[in-house]
Protein backbone atom coordinates (compact mmCIF):
# COMPACT_ATOMS: atom_id res chain seq x y z
CA UNK A 1 0.00 0.00 0.00
CA UNK A 2 3.16 1.99 0.45
CA UNK A 3 2.67 3.98 -3.42
CA UNK A 4 -1.07 4.60 -2.44
CA UNK A 5 0.47 6.52 0.40
CA UNK A 6 1.54 9.22 -1.58
CA UNK A 7 -1.83 10.62 -2.64
CA UNK A 8 -2.42 11.22 0.74
CA UNK A 9 -2.66 15.08 1.19
CA UNK A 10 -0.80 16.69 4.17
CA UNK A 11 -3.35 18.76 6.30
CA UNK A 12 -6.52 17.01 4.38
CA UNK A 13 -9.56 17.00 6.20
CA UNK A 14 -10.90 14.34 8.65
CA UNK A 15 -11.69 11.26 6.13
CA UNK A 16 -15.51 10.11 6.60
CA UNK A 17 -14.98 6.78 4.27
CA UNK A 18 -17.66 5.23 6.78
CA UNK A 19 -20.30 6.07 4.98
CA UNK A 20 -18.86 4.67 1.85
CA UNK A 21 -18.41 1.70 3.82
CA UNK A 22 -21.76 1.29 4.22
CA UNK A 23 -23.41 1.98 1.20
CA UNK A 24 -20.69 0.21 -1.13
CA UNK A 25 -19.86 -3.16 1.05
CA UNK A 26 -22.43 -3.82 3.54
CA UNK A 27 -25.60 -2.25 1.86
CA UNK A 28 -24.24 -4.69 -1.47
CA UNK A 29 -24.08 -7.74 1.08
CA UNK A 30 -20.26 -7.84 -0.44
CA UNK A 31 -21.30 -7.62 -4.07
CA UNK A 32 -18.32 -6.23 -5.64
CA UNK A 33 -19.71 -6.18 -9.10
CA UNK A 34 -22.56 -3.78 -6.92
CA UNK A 35 -19.61 -1.92 -5.69
CA UNK A 36 -17.93 -1.63 -8.80
CA UNK A 37 -20.96 -0.32 -10.79
CA UNK A 38 -21.25 2.31 -7.78
CA UNK A 39 -18.25 3.93 -8.05
CA UNK A 40 -17.84 3.79 -11.60
CA UNK A 41 -21.13 5.89 -12.30
CA UNK A 42 -19.85 8.52 -9.15
CA UNK A 43 -16.78 8.81 -11.81
CA UNK A 44 -14.10 7.20 -9.45
CA UNK A 45 -10.97 5.90 -11.14
CA UNK A 46 -9.70 2.13 -11.77
CA UNK A 47 -6.06 1.83 -10.45
CA UNK A 48 -6.32 -2.23 -10.09
CA UNK A 49 -2.42 -1.29 -11.83
CA UNK A 50 -1.51 -0.61 -8.52
CA UNK A 51 -3.14 -3.36 -6.48
CA UNK A 52 -0.29 -4.59 -4.06
CA UNK A 53 0.95 -8.69 -4.29
CA UNK A 54 -0.38 -9.21 -1.14
CA UNK A 55 -4.13 -8.57 -2.75
CA UNK A 56 -3.60 -10.18 -6.44
CA UNK A 57 -2.15 -12.80 -4.93
CA UNK A 58 -4.51 -13.88 -2.26
CA UNK A 59 -8.17 -12.73 -4.04
CA UNK A 60 -9.32 -13.47 -7.75
CA UNK A 61 -10.69 -10.61 -9.94
CA UNK A 62 -9.36 -8.27 -7.60
CA UNK A 63 -10.65 -4.76 -8.23
CA UNK A 64 -9.13 -0.91 -6.85
CA UNK A 65 -10.92 2.27 -7.46
CA UNK A 66 -10.00 5.46 -6.07
CA UNK A 67 -12.29 8.38 -5.66
CA UNK A 68 -10.32 11.17 -7.29
CA UNK A 69 -8.27 11.44 -10.47
CA UNK A 70 -5.08 11.10 -9.35
CA UNK A 71 -3.85 12.92 -12.88
CA UNK A 72 -6.00 16.11 -12.17
CA UNK A 73 -3.88 18.44 -10.02
CA UNK A 74 -7.04 19.95 -8.21
CA UNK A 75 -8.22 16.86 -7.77
CA UNK A 76 -5.38 16.30 -5.36
CA UNK A 77 -5.09 19.48 -3.83
CA UNK A 78 -9.06 19.57 -2.57
CA UNK A 79 -10.02 18.89 0.89
CA UNK A 80 -12.33 16.06 0.24
CA UNK A 81 -11.14 13.15 1.97
CA UNK A 82 -9.25 10.11 -0.47
CA UNK A 83 -10.84 6.81 -0.40
CA UNK A 84 -9.83 3.42 -2.34
CA UNK A 85 -13.03 0.69 -2.63
CA UNK A 86 -10.83 -2.63 -2.70
CA UNK A 87 -13.55 -6.05 -3.81
CA UNK A 88 -12.20 -9.72 -4.87
CA UNK A 89 -12.89 -13.28 -3.94
CA UNK A 90 -11.83 -16.33 -2.79
CA UNK A 91 -11.87 -19.94 -2.23
CA UNK A 92 -11.55 -20.59 1.28
CA UNK A 93 -8.65 -22.87 1.51
CA UNK A 94 -7.10 -19.72 -0.54
CA UNK A 95 -7.55 -17.23 1.68
CA UNK A 96 -8.53 -18.90 5.00
CA UNK A 97 -7.58 -22.79 5.61
CA UNK A 98 -11.10 -23.61 5.16
CA UNK A 99 -12.43 -25.82 2.78
CA UNK A 100 -15.99 -25.55 1.15
CA UNK A 101 -16.92 -22.34 1.12
CA UNK A 102 -16.28 -19.17 -0.95
CA UNK A 103 -15.44 -15.52 0.43
CA UNK A 104 -16.73 -12.52 -1.53
CA UNK A 105 -14.32 -9.44 0.08
CA UNK A 106 -15.37 -6.06 -0.27
CA UNK A 107 -13.81 -3.14 1.36
CA UNK A 108 -12.97 0.76 2.10
CA UNK A 109 -9.64 2.22 3.03
CA UNK A 110 -8.57 5.67 3.69
CA UNK A 111 -4.72 7.14 4.69
CA UNK A 112 -6.74 9.81 6.56
CA UNK A 113 -9.39 7.41 8.44
CA UNK A 114 -9.17 6.09 12.38
CA UNK A 115 -9.66 2.32 13.13
CA UNK A 116 -11.01 2.74 16.05
CA UNK A 117 -13.51 5.02 15.59
CA UNK A 118 -14.76 3.13 12.01
CA UNK A 119 -14.76 0.15 14.05
CA UNK A 120 -16.99 1.49 16.81
CA UNK A 121 -18.78 3.20 14.12
CA UNK A 122 -19.80 -0.19 12.84
CA UNK A 123 -20.70 -1.89 16.00
CA UNK A 124 -23.06 1.31 16.35
CA UNK A 125 -24.51 0.38 12.99
CA UNK A 126 -24.88 -3.34 12.94
CA UNK A 127 -26.11 -3.64 16.27
CA UNK A 128 -24.29 -6.60 17.57
CA UNK A 129 -20.72 -7.10 19.37
CA UNK A 130 -17.42 -7.51 18.31
CA UNK A 131 -15.42 -10.57 18.98
CA UNK A 132 -11.84 -11.46 18.92
CA UNK A 133 -10.20 -14.39 17.06
CA UNK A 134 -6.25 -15.18 16.92
CA UNK A 135 -5.69 -11.45 18.42
CA UNK A 136 -8.06 -9.88 15.09
CA UNK A 137 -11.13 -7.91 16.25
CA UNK A 138 -13.95 -8.91 14.15
CA UNK A 139 -18.00 -8.96 13.57
CA UNK A 140 -19.90 -11.96 12.65
CA UNK A 141 -23.65 -11.66 11.81
CA UNK A 142 -26.29 -13.00 9.33
CA UNK A 143 -28.49 -10.88 7.77
CA UNK A 144 -32.48 -11.46 8.59
CA UNK A 145 -33.85 -8.33 5.43
CA UNK A 146 -32.61 -5.09 6.62
CA UNK A 147 -31.88 -6.55 9.76
CA UNK A 148 -28.72 -7.81 11.23
CA UNK A 149 -28.03 -10.85 13.92
CA UNK A 150 -25.11 -11.39 16.12
CA UNK A 151 -23.71 -14.84 14.84
CA UNK A 152 -20.56 -13.99 17.53
CA UNK A 153 -21.08 -17.78 18.73
CA UNK A 154 -19.57 -19.19 15.70
CA UNK A 155 -16.56 -16.89 16.15
CA UNK A 156 -14.88 -20.33 18.09
CA UNK A 157 -17.04 -23.09 16.14
CA UNK A 158 -15.65 -25.79 14.36
CA UNK A 159 -15.58 -25.48 10.10
CA UNK A 160 -18.49 -27.88 9.81
CA UNK A 161 -20.84 -25.61 11.87
CA UNK A 162 -19.54 -22.64 9.95
CA UNK A 163 -20.28 -24.38 6.47
CA UNK A 164 -24.08 -25.22 8.02
CA UNK A 165 -24.81 -22.03 8.96
CA UNK A 166 -23.67 -20.51 5.90
CA UNK A 167 -26.17 -22.55 3.78
CA UNK A 168 -28.98 -21.79 5.81
CA UNK A 169 -28.53 -17.90 5.96
CA UNK A 170 -26.30 -14.77 4.48
CA UNK A 171 -23.23 -14.90 6.66
CA UNK A 172 -21.15 -12.12 6.93
CA UNK A 173 -17.45 -11.47 8.82
CA UNK A 174 -16.40 -7.97 8.48
CA UNK A 175 -13.05 -6.59 10.25
CA UNK A 176 -10.80 -3.39 10.34
CA UNK A 177 -8.07 -2.72 8.34
CA UNK A 178 -4.82 -0.92 9.99
CA UNK A 179 -1.78 -1.65 8.17
CA UNK A 180 1.00 0.91 6.42
CA UNK A 181 -0.96 4.35 7.08
CA UNK A 182 -3.80 2.94 5.89
CA UNK A 183 -7.22 2.19 7.43
CA UNK A 184 -10.52 1.40 6.85
CA UNK A 185 -12.99 -1.45 6.95
CA UNK A 186 -13.59 -4.67 5.01
CA UNK A 187 -16.58 -7.24 5.10
CA UNK A 188 -16.58 -10.81 3.48
CA UNK A 189 -19.86 -12.77 2.55
CA UNK A 190 -19.20 -16.05 3.42
CA UNK A 191 -20.95 -18.68 0.92
CA UNK A 192 -21.08 -22.28 0.55
CA UNK A 193 -18.95 -22.98 -2.55
CA UNK A 194 -21.51 -25.48 -4.26
CA UNK A 195 -24.06 -22.23 -4.13
CA UNK A 196 -21.78 -20.00 -5.07
CA UNK A 197 -22.18 -18.15 -8.30
CA UNK A 198 -19.98 -19.64 -11.40
CA UNK A 199 -16.87 -17.63 -11.03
Amino acid sequence: MGAMLSLAVAGAAAAEPFRSFVDLCVSTNADGRAAEVAVKGAGWTDMAEELPPEITEMFRDPALYLNLDPANPGAMLSDDPIELLVTGWGRGEEIMDFKGIVMDICGVMSPQADALMMGKRLTEHLGVPSSTSDGETMWLYSRQGDRFVSEVDLADAEDDAVRQAAQTRSLFVAYVFDEDGMAGLFVGAVRPEAKAPDR
